[in-house]
């Protein structure tokens, strides 16, 4: 017998029971969709606000990565020489007078002068890269590239030589100088840009040392953009930049429209 004044459950009907947990079922349903709306849009948010790969894109990365000094132009001729300046080699005879060149009377040979070619060892500095046109517009399929370089080309040797000459007397040894002198013209006036690289033609290759090299045809000269990479201190740069690039040939080929 139950204890008197003590209220006694009553058995519920299941209907009843039914309604009671689907009521429990929805709270707790609203309750946790807030928190699982918050985490979708959690993940969502940041794909969504991800920065959209353009062509302008690639070129204001190759602009960054020029003005940090890892981008280079190279200018090779139409058939692929290295760049290099012309110049004159001038050679001088002089009798020594007292272990000095005595430039008062002609030395034991005539004087010659001669043409030569000099390659550079560097390529160029590259001073501003932009993506822009020859009609100075804007355009994200021509980089438009300022160059310099420092490099100078040139020098002067000497070298002392004896002859003997046979006079009334004795037979006397007598010295002279020669003198080597190659001047060449300035690489700086030669290769004066801007130099324009239309990234439609381009041509992009990836050596074993990280090299990348983006070549483009232009009116004087072949156009390279030269990345020179460290593989070792940072590989995944390289990736970057030949992503880079061959984004920007492939925005900008014409013929990709074609389907082949």
């Amino acid at each position: 017998m139950p204890a008197a004044g003590r209220d006694v459950p009553q058995p519920q009907p299941a209907l009843t029971r039914a309604f009671r947990f689907s009521l429990e079922g929805d709270l707790m349903f609203n309750r946790i969709l807030p928190f699982a709306l918050v985490c979708a849009l959690g993940s969502y948010v940041p794909v969504a606000a991800a920065q959209q790969q353009t062509a302008e894109g690639a070129q204001r990365f190759l602009a960054l990565l020029a003005k940090d000094g890892h981008l280079n132009v190279g200018l090779p001729d139409k058939n692929g020489a290295l760049m290099s300046v012309q110049g004159t080699r001038k050679t001088t005879y002089r009798w020594q007078n007292k272990g000095v060149p005595d430039n008062s009377r002609p030395g034991p040979y005539d004087d010659t002068s001669a043409p030569v070619t000099a390659p550079l060892k560097w390529l160029l500095v590259i001073r501003k890269l932009e993506g822009m046109n020859e009609s100075a517009n804007a355009d994200a399929c021509t980089t438009r590239a300022e160059t310099t370089t420092t490099e100078k080309l040139g020098s002067t040797s000497s070298d002392s030589h004896w002859l003997t000459k046979e006079t009334f007397f004795n037979v006397e040894r007598l010295w002279y100088q020669t003198t080597i002198t190659d001047e060449y013209e300035d690489p700086a006036v030669k290769y004066a840009g801007p130099h324009f690289f239309a990234w439609g033609r381009a041509v992009i290759s990836r050596a074993a040392n990280g090299r990348i090299t983006a070549r483009a045809p232009g009116l004087k000269f072949n156009t390279e953009l030269v990345f020179l990479g460290d593989m070792v201190k940072d590989p995944d740069l390289a990736d970057r930049v030949e992503y880079a690039m061959k984004f920007l040939k492939a925005s900008c080929d014409k013929t990709a429209a074609t389907g082949f």
